[in-house]
């Protein structure tokens, strides 16, 4: 069962307070440490409605009064927004704090919410129907969301300097007279203490295009400044080559169970037979699966002997350069092996309060329908793993000349209490760049912070190409299809955990880059269709 089917069941009894200047709209906290939650109680309200005092605390449901802390609320109005500055203070150390609104527009609410990275004509929660977005993630880009039409809606957004999880979450409890929206701030896991102030929470009622667009572009504007985002046109990470790549082509290489798709000489003939159909200076191939059994040769990262070991590999990039052919091996940003990597313990990420190893996921690799035992993900901010990720990928540049490296999982996000995750990624980056400052690294995955620190990325896997506002990616990188995306024919996912998926129709998105993936029997049994897509791509992609 997931978290968004989880709640109280029963009524916190929160008390609301009006929210001046937004007649009918009212505004609740809750403050929530490891141990329990707590909503506000001897709260003192100034005489215009925009600061608030709260001396102590109660559980959940106000049955029992806690002298725990105290609570400090101004709401003040920047250019038309309502602004939120939330002080809190707790005996115990804080976990998360919970800004609740209820009587925001029902007529908006019912057309649903979206955020920019949403797909273009779809909204979450139509209806009223329970959901819930999560920054950083494939639902939530940026930390800014509206509710209701481009001609009549209202915007909520959060003003962090920093990565940290923030949650919306609507829904319409049976003790409510309405829907309640829900947005909840977690301090890093390794910051948190008994005192502290949430960043700047934004809403704006009565927007229409214009405005919504307009507060948008002022909330990007803070992101780049805070994260560093750069114009995809000018950001100095980006190659020059990268800026004609038209098409990505999946060189799948060997399976978990050891079966090979392609050796490293069908990989180059592969190449040689798209070089017919679009011009090769226009390709970048991808190589998942070359090290071996993928995932389970994890971390350890030199070709595969099956594939044709180092001097099959030295032959492909040699075919790769005559061509001229970019070629992007796979990498583990965060996937592991504990047989393979003895020091994992070390780097193996943490749960928040540092209990428990936090795992991703278990594929069933050999599908006996039970999940693998020996796969865990390692935190890039540990210092021993992230300096064996530079040492592997610069080996790999320094000994075969390959011009990029593809990161796997490093769009999720972890409340590591021992190391920041994104600190880790902007150390990694920087640490390969100062050892090969042309080589171009990608990620699976985005969100604003992200995008800052790589300028590629694969889209998120079942996630839509056709953003709302796609502006929230196309002015600062760009993505490609995913790995699992499957190959013409059959729809193999070749070394994926996903089996057979039908390939998704080529249709133009601004910002992303098509990809066709080669496995066993693409080239073999469907010639002329891998053909038709590289024409097709030379048609719409980059000169």
């Amino acid at each position: 069962m997931g978290l968004i089917d989880t709640d109280l069941s029963f009524d916190p009894r929160d008390p609301y307070f009006p929210v001046p200047g937004a007649p009918g709209v009212e505004w609740a906290l809750q403050v929530f440490t490891t141990t329990n939650g707590y909503g506000l109680t001897s709260a003192r309200l100034s005489e215009d409605g925009r600061r608030l005092h709260a001396d102590r605390y109660a559980r959940l449901g106000q049955q029992v009064p806690v002298e725990a802390g105290s609570v400090d609320v101004e709401i003040s109005d920047d250019g038309g927004a309502l602004q939120w500055s939330i002080a809190a203070r707790h005996t115990e150390p804080i976990k998360s704090v919970k800004l609740l609104l209820r009587g925001l527009p029902a007529e908006q609410l019912r057309a649903g919410w979206w955020a920019p990275n949403t797909a273009r004509g779809w909204a979450h929660g139509v209806d009223g129907q329970r959901f819930q977005l999560e920054y950083p993630g494939p639902d939530w880009a940026t930390p800014w969301v509206a509710a209701g039409t481009e001609q009549s809606g209202l915007t909520l957004s959060v003003r962090d300097p920093l990565v940290r999880r923030q949650v919306l979450h609507v829904h319409h409890p049976p003790y409510a007279p309405g829907p309640i929206a829900e947005l909840v701030h977690l301090p890093m896991a390794s910051a948190r203490a008994t005192r502290y102030q949430v960043p700047p929470i934004r809403l704006r009622l009565g927007t229409d295009g214009y405005a919504a667009d307009a507060d948008l572009d002022a909330h990007l504007a803070f992101v780049e400044s805070a994260q560093g985002l750069q114009p995809w046109s000018t950001r100095p990470d980006v190659p020059e080559w990268v800026r004609h790549i038209a098409l990505v082509v999946t060189l799948h290489g060997q399976h978990w169970t050891g079966y090979v798709f392609n050796t490293f000489a069908q990989m180059a003939e592969a190449l040689r037979f798209v070089a017919q159909h679009i011009e090769p200076h226009r390709v970048l191939a991808y190589l998942p699966g070359w090290e071996g059994r993928y995932y389970y040769a994890y971390p350890q990262y030199r070709p595969g002997e099956d594939l044709g070991g180092v001097e099959g590999f030295a032959a492909l990039t040699r075919t790769a350069r005559e061509l001229g052919v970019r070629l992007m091996p796979m990498y583990g940003g965060h996937g592991a092996n504990v047989v393979q990597y003895p020091g994992w313990e070390r780097a193996v990420l943490r749960n928040d309060t540092d209990r428990y190893v936090e795992l991703l996921n278990r594929p069933d690799w050999d599908a006996d329908r039970v999940g693998e035992g020996d796969q865990v993900f390692l935190n890039p901010g540990e210092p021993a793993f992230r300096a064996h990720l530079v040492e592997s990928i610069s080996a790999t540049v320094r000994d075969f000349g390959v011009d990029a490296a593809f990161l796997d999982t490093l769009g999720f996000w972890f409340n590591d209490p021992r190391y920041d995750v994104v600190d880790g990624c902007r150390r990694l980056v920087a640490e390969l760049h100062e050892r090969h400052p042309e080589l171009l690294l990608a990620v699976e995955g985005w969100w604003d912070a992200l995008s800052a620190v790589f300028p590629l990325s694969q889209q998120w896997y079942g996630v839509d190409r056709d953003l709302r506002k796609p502006r929230v990616l196309t002015r600062y990188a760009r993505t490609t299809g995913h790995l699992a995306e499957g190959t013409p024919g059959p729809g193999s996912t070749g070394v994926h955990e996903k089996g057979f998926l039908p390939r998704p129709d080529d249709v133009f998105h601004d910002g992303h880059i098509p990809v066709v993936g080669i496995a066993d029997t693409t080239l073999p049994d469907q010639a002329e269709e891998v053909a038709a897509i590289c024409r097709w791509a030379a048609d719409h992609g980059p000169a």
